[in-house]
């Protein structure tokens, strides 16, 4: 779960360290006059136009060999984490069915549960929510923040109408924070009313939503699937990207 502190802890020193390296090397090679005003006249051409292409060529390749060495930092830190070889195996018993493609955002879950189709849906660039504290899950014993996931929740039937969810996947819990009704073909869902916060309805309403949900799968342990699932995608589709970043700059 530490992984997406543990990218950003190591990215905030190695990144400066990279970029001190090169720089001390780039002022030492200025230093000892490669680039200095003196020598400047022997080894490039005196017409104006020409120096100033080479300057500017020159000043891109150091530029793009910095950005060069720090993405593979960066892949060799994230390919060296105890994320990168981990496989999510999914349960025997598990109840539903994952949909995920590689270099894709979004993972779906799906299930059938009677006549209603249940969706679960997790957008990669909105699950890190790390910080996020929540009162029903943290206890005055426990003094850090919970990691969580935000999801977005959907019970259809077959006659269109929806129920939607919005949840947070933590260790062991769902917390749900809102839900509303969706309309068969609403064009605009936005001005649709959805509801009081989850928190301020009757309790007793909140307990038979939650056992409504459940009953549909979403339980502890599915929040931990979730959980261990993302983190693991994060981690192939970050080296994933970071590769695509470095081959697009070295051509």
């Amino acid at each position: 779960m530490a992984l997406y502190s543990a990218i950003r802890r190591a990215s905030k020193f190695t990144i400066p360290l990279a970029l001190r390296s090169v720089a001390t090397a780039t002022a030492s090679t200025v230093g000892n006059g490669h680039c200095g005003g003196a020598s400047r006249s022997f080894l490039i051409p005196a017409l104006p136009y020409s120096t100033s292409a080479v300057k500017k060529k020159r000043k891109q390749s150091s530029f793009d060999d910095i950005l060069l060495q720090i993405v593979d930092s960066e892949i060799k830190f994230a390919i060296d984490s105890e994320f990168h070889d981990c496989v999510v195996d999914i349960p025997d018993d598990f109840p539903f069915k994952v949909h995920d493609k590689a270099g894709k955002r979004v993972i779906v879950l799906t299930r059938d549960y009677g006549e209603e189709t249940i969706s679960i849906v997790v957008d990669m660039p909105n699950s890190r929510c790390e910080n996020i504290e929540d009162d029903a899950v943290n206890s005055e014993e426990e003094s850090e923040p919970q990691p969580c996931i935000p999801l977005s929740v959907t019970v259809s039937k077959e006659n269109g109408l929806s129920l939607e969810f919005d949840v947070r996947a933590f260790p062991n819990k769902i917390s749900i924070c809102g839900m509303s009704i969706k309309q068969p073909k609403s064009s605009n869902n936005q001005l649709d009313y959805r509801g009081h916060a989850f928190s301020f309805l009757n309790e007793s309403l909140q307990k038979s939503v939650y056992e409504y949900i459940e009953a549909r799968g979403l339980t502890g342990s599915t929040a931990n699937f979730i959980l261990e699932y993302v983190i693991s995608k994060d981690t192939k589709e970050y080296i994933r990207w970071l590769k695509n970043i470095k081959n697009f700059v070295e051509n």
